[in-house]
């Protein structure tokens, strides 16, 4: 009898230890969205060098920056 209810409720147990795992992702890293505007001319030539998005590479930039600044 104790099996059965047992059985009953890991659902709820796994669903319940989901949730707290997705809480605690969601508070391990912080984003703040800026906007910067860049001239077109940037946007067309970071495309064409660099193939990815524009956001990947300016991202890419600030962390070769703070590296070399020995601020990470």
């Amino acid at each position: 009898m104790a099996k059965a209810s047992f059985l009953k409720n890991i659902e709820k147990v796994k669903s319940s230890a989901a949730m707290s795992e997705q809480e605690t992702k969601k508070q391990g890293f912080e984003k703040k969205k800026k906007l910067i505007n860049i001239p077109i001319e940037w946007e067309e030539k970071i495309r064409a060098y660099h193939g990815g998005t524009v956001n990947a590479y300016i991202l890419i930039a600030l962390q070769e920056r703070m590296q070399k600044d020995g601020l990470i």
